[in-house]
């Protein structure tokens, strides 16, 4: 993938991320369980964008599955970012969105943690 496409490519995970955070604090006013479930899986999906586009400036490849994901991670020795990935994962994807969990709190530290790993790869 060349530079300009993983720069769209990751302009694009900010692109799904702001989307999902208007989501997020829609349904928190409405209290609409249906839009928290998407928009919190809206972040995750931002984070997978983020990260393929990451790894793919390093290594040359977009992974394709979660555990290829956080695989190329601890080999790029970013175990910091695979942990985060992982948490994340747990807390959006699997808790909030499959299982249903409603925890707006633990929802909004795991989005700001998306942020924050955007705004690292957009640094370089």
């Amino acid at each position: 993938m060349a530079g300009g496409t993983a720069d769209s490519s990751l302009a694009t995970a900010e692109e799904i991320l702001n989307y999902a955070e208007e989501e997020f604090e829609r349904a928190l006013k409405t209290k609409d369980m249906l839009l928290y479930r998407n928009a919190v899986d809206k972040a995750f999906l931002s984070m997978i964008a983020a990260v393929n586009s990451y790894i793919n400036r390093r290594l040359g490849v977009t992974p394709r599955t979660h555990g290829e994901r956080r695989s190329l991670l601890r080999k790029m020795d970013r175990e910091d970012l695979r942990a985060i990935y992982s948490d994340v994962m747990r807390t959006l994807h699997d808790e909030a969105f499959y299982e249903g969990v409603y925890n707006p709190e633990e929802a909004e530290y795991a989005i700001t943690q998306v942020k924050k790993m955007i705004e690292e790869f957009k640094k370089g």
